[in-house]
């Protein structure tokens, strides 16, 4: 069963949802955590929070077919980001603190649970989980 989030969901009953994230920069590609968390979209890097915008801030967002279901181009005010779920070629990993969600976040909110490093056909996965979790 799959929910679809509108602005109006009840936060406690919004599906939440975490997987490593690669920002997609040209040559550069920088690990994080993106995850979806009381009707929020969060993209955290090892040099800070990228973006955490409530679902009704994302203006346009995409999962590209070349991208295999592994990959996805986010607006959220007029910025455009691109988000690669697997592990890119000579891309690091996560920082250790953004994969640790045993404890609370800086905001001081309950993580929702624990996240692994994905393999190629796991990032897929995972791509087709945000598909449905977004609705897109």
């Amino acid at each position: 069963m799959s929910t679809h989030l509108t602005p109006a969901s009840p936060v406690h009953l919004a599906p939440s949802y975490a997987t490593p994230a690669w920002l997609m920069r040209g040559l550069t590609n920088e690990p994080g955590v993106l995850s979806l968390y009381a009707g929020r979209l969060r993209l955290v890097t090892g040099a800070g929070v990228v973006f955490d915008a409530p679902l009704s801030a994302v203006e346009r967002l995409a999962f590209p077919w070349y991208q295999g279901a592994a990959g996805l181009r986010v607006t959220i005010s007029g910025h455009r980001y691109r988000i690669a779920l697997g592990r890119p070629h000579g891309a690091g990993l996560p920082p250790a603190r953004l994969l640790d969600a045993s404890g609370p976040d800086r905001a001081g909110a309950e993580n929702p649970g624990a996240v692994t490093v994905h393999s190629v056909l796991e990032g897929r996965r995972a791509g087709r989980v945000w598909r449905t979790l977004l609705g897109a």
